[in-house]
């Protein structure tokens, strides 16, 4: 056996470009890190298949810069739109997230 048929896949896996780079799991639920250097207020998740973005998930509470809250959705749901509105009245919005594919979600 060659020395590049030996090293080539340990050098593909070493890099990243074999395989894929994270875990899928079926748990949708992820951290969102506010890492904006803005206190966030209102923060809305909803599966990408609905309308409506539904409750805010802070309710009477904000995320000042650099708190982390953990949200919660059902199993299954992986693919989600996230929205926040910021202390300054601006929002921002993130479609089509797979969220069971990531951990943290970081706002920056």
């Amino acid at each position: 056996m060659s020395l590049l048929r030996r090293t080539l896949p340990a050098a593909l896996l070493l890099s990243g470009l074999a395989g894929p780079a994270f875990a899928q799991t079926n748990d949708p639920s992820f951290r969102l890190n506010n890492r904006s250097g803005t206190t966030i207020n209102e923060i809305y998740v909803s599966s990408s298949g609905v309308s409506s973005w539904g409750n805010d998930r802070l309710g009477q509470n904000v995320l000042a810069s650099g708190q982390t809250v953990t949200i919660r959705l059902p199993t299954g749901q992986c693919m989600n739109d996230i929205r926040v509105v910021y202390a300054t009245g601006r929002s921002q919005e993130w479609r089509q997230q797979n969220t069971c594919a990531i951990t943290d979600f970081n706002i920056n």
